[in-house]
């Protein structure tokens, strides 16, 4: 299932782990946002790793599920794009 995932990170460091996880499972479609098209396994995989970085006092994290009939009506501008569905990810 599709899934957007945004962050605000206070720390340099703890953003950059969080970079690195999510390019595990998705493509970053802008500084801060990911598009994910990962499994149920997969996503709570993602979600315990995310969740021994993230400093709950001072980080924001949304990740929202997109149903796949809406994931064909997304609509980008400018020099991005909707990423395709990839067959696998390398984790």
């Amino acid at each position: 299932m599709p899934h957007l995932l945004a962050y605000d990170i206070a720390d340099n460091a703890r953003r950059y782990q969080i970079a690195r996880v999510l390019l595990d499972y998705g493509e970053r479609v802008q500084e801060s946002v990911f598009w994910l098209d990962i499994d149920a396994e997969l996503c709570e995989r993602m979600w315990k790793r995310l969740r021994h970085i993230i400093a709950d006092d001072q980080d924001v994290v949304w990740l929202v599920p997109v149903c796949r009939s809406c994931a064909k009506d997304v609509q980008t501008a400018g020099t991005t794009r909707v990423p395709e569905a990839v067959e696998f990810y390398v984790i």
